[in-house]
């Protein structure tokens, strides 16, 4: 019983116990800002995808458990990249699967920098089981007794400035919904920025890269203070502070030149922490040569891609 109270504690303080459901959290999202950021995208000649696996708050019945597939490639003949993310987020009785296809467009304003702009479109679909719940009062009118399912589009933006070693990008998610007038049936709008940059070779074969991101939906604001360290740019490893929320250390290492595997592991610093046994996730990515071989790829390298 005590573990349930802490649960719904911890839910209300990170504002998902909500009629609108905040986006999923991910520890790894130096790999996959595709999840938020229709604009993020390589623009280069391959497919390019990603597989990752959450569960959070080990420990807890019905704890969240969250998984996204992403996949995008560039396509000269259209000057643009496409992509398609699906994410399945469960929360106890909730579950939303978001189904999103992406368009970027790139500008470029260097060299070898870009300005990327994107948008999203797609659907999302919401379940409530009403059935598992228990309310105090069995015939309270505002309470939810069957399971509901809702159906809506869904739409999202962003931009990105991308040069060798400099990584920054803006986005928005649900973008027309915002946080006063979002409802049991849609998500809030959320806003995303975040920045990254790579310093080469600080040791040898060594190269670290701090990241910042900032999450909210103007109603509440999720810190995620990130180092990363490389090492010949086939294994890596890293830390993360969420703030108020979690610490997290990440593992990751290139098993071929097209496959890389991650995982991260978050320990709770919050109301939960002594009844959580943490968070585990887990990333699979992978790198295929484009279906055309002769299509030129503009000169956009990516960072440890």
């Amino acid at each position: 019983m005590k573990k349930t109270i802490v649960f719904v504690l911890a839910l209300s303080l990170t504002g998902m116990v909500t009629f609108a459901q905040n986006d999923p959290s991910f520890s790894q999202y130096m790999f996959n800002e595709k999840i938020f950021n229709p604009a993020s995208l390589r623009l280069t000649n391959t497919f390019d995808f990603s597989l990752v696996a959450r569960q959070q708050w080990v420990g807890f019945d019905n704890a969240p458990s969250s998984q996204v597939f992403n996949a995008s490639t560039y396509l000269q003949d259209i000057y643009g990249g496409v992509g398609l993310n699906i994410i399945n987020d469960k929360l106890g009785y909730e579950n939303f699967l978001t189904v999103r296809a992406n368009y970027a467009f790139p500008v470029q304003v260097g060299v070898v920098s870009h300005v990327i702009f994107g948008l999203g479109a797609g659907l999302v679909n919401r379940t409530i089981d009403g059935t598992g719940l228990t309310y105090e009062d069995p015939n309270d009118i505002n309470g939810l007794f069957t399971k509901e399912t809702y159906t809506r589009p869904d739409f999202s933006f962003g931009m990105e400035y991308t040069d060798p070693n400099l990584r920054m990008g803006f986005a928005i998610t649900h973008l027309h919904r915002s946080a006063m007038n979002a409802g049991i049936d849609y998500a809030p709008r959320h806003y995303y920025m975040y920045g990254k940059y790579r310093f080469d070779n600080v040791f040898e074969k060594v190269d670290l890269e701090p990241y910042l991101l900032i999450k909210s939906n103007r109603r509440s604001t999720q810190f995620d203070i990130n180092m990363m360290a490389y090492y010949d740019k086939q294994l890596w490893a890293g830390f993360s502070y969420r703030l108020g929320d979690a610490l997290s250390a990440m593992l990751g290492y290139a098993i071929t030149p097209v496959i890389k595997v991650g995982y991260a592991y978050d320990y709770s610093i919050g109301v939960n922490r002594r009844y959580s046994g943490g968070s585990h996730e887990i990333m699979i990515l992978a790198t295929l040569g484009g279906f055309n071989k002769e299509r030129i790829s503009p000169n956009t390298p990516r960072i440890f891609n």
